[in-house]
């Protein structure tokens, strides 16, 4: 929750990062300008508020009649009239840009504690922005809070919503969240009690949930990596993975001998065998034909390819041929 800022002398003195977004007031002249800055963003979130709500009265008025509401449709429900309307709507857009700008820093500051949980930092800081606005919608200059310091439980919330709802690249309910997030403060918990890694019973005893509850949030808990995901050399994960569909020398040399001795093999066969034998398991161009394309490329029908199919198999399935072959049957091979 915010924390009010004390007026005393000690405060007034003190120095504060300008990456917290923080106002110095050290009498300094980068200390008069933060507090300039902190009164103009008090001043700038009303604006912010300004236009949250004609927009609210925008979508209330299109949700009601089922269509796109009109400027002049519009400013009739805000209460004003058309010029009042677009310069309320101008100050507003001036005033979240305005504290879009002035918070960066401070967004930027509070993204990095969130990295390496497999959101992206640009994502980060869109979702402090959002967090932001939030704020700005939702604060009270007149309750003494400044906006710098009152702003960063909406930046945390926002940027903690975002980890939450995509870090895993798989969707989980509410109701596991809130189980997940149980079962790893209970493990913490008995971890520092009993200087040993908790059973699954101990957690499920501190928790209140079933066992079975226990192991599948441990499951669900796993975060899932992405391979678009940045590394600390600039690569992702996908530019440091093997490929798996290049072959090995080895690899490529034992495929060509096996290509030329089932070649010869198929020689044995008849021209017709041969070639349906070819057709039907992708010998040719990698693709294998189903029974009628062979007989429509033959202009024979299917039960006679299929005839030639089990001739040529059961020649080529000889226990003296199979024992040619045999070698080539291991897993590298297929």
């Amino acid at each position: 929750m915010p924390v009010r800022v004390l007026s005393s002398p000690k405060d007034r003195n003190d120095t504060i990062s300008p990456s917290t977004g923080l106002p110095r007031t050290d009498g300094s002249k980068s200390g008069r300008k933060r507090l300039v800055l902190a009164r103009n963003e008090s001043k700038m979130s009303i604006g912010v508020k300004d236009v949250a709500k004609l927009e609210r009265i925008r979508d209330e008025l299109e949700e009601r009649t089922g269509r796109a509401s009109s400027f002049s449709r519009w400013a009739e429900a805000a209460g004003t009239d058309e010029r009042t309307l677009q310069q309320r709507l101008h100050f507003g857009w001036y005033c979240k840009d305005s504290l879009l700008k002035s918070t960066r820093s401070l967004v930027i500051y509070l993204a990095r504690s969130y990295r390496g949980m497999g959101i992206a930092f640009d994502d980060l800081i869109q979702a402090g922005s959002i967090g932001v606005l939030r704020g700005a919608e939702r604060f009270d200059p007149s309750r003494g809070y400044r906006f710098s310091t009152y702003v960063q439980y909406w930046i945390r919330k926002s940027m903690l919503a975002v980890v939450g709802r995509y870090s895993r690249g798989i969707h989980i309910p509410a109701t596991m969240e809130k189980a997940i997030k149980q079962v790893q403060k209970a493990r913490r918990t008995l971890s520092t009690a009993k200087h040993r890694r908790p059973l699954d019973a101990d957690v499920a005893e501190l928790t209140g949930l079933s066992l079975a509850k226990v192991r599948l949030a441990g499951q669900c808990g796993r975060v899932v990596g992405s391979i678009n995901q940045k590394r600390g050399d600039d690569l992702n994960i996908k530019e440091t993975m093997a490929d798996v569909t290049i072959r090995t020398p080895e690899e490529a040399v034992m495929r060509q001998h096996m290509r030329n001795d089932v070649d010869k093999l198929l020689e044995s066969l008849h021209p017709r065998e041969r070639q349906v034998l070819l057709l039907r398991y992708g010998m040719v161009d990698g693709r294998r034909r189903s029974l009628e394309e062979i007989g429509q490329l033959l202009h024979v029908s299917k039960e006679w390819i299929r005839k030639l199919e089990i001739a040529g198999l059961a020649k080529v399935r000889k226990e003296e041929i199979q024992r040619e072959l045999k070698h080539y049957i291991h897993p590298h091979s297929i």
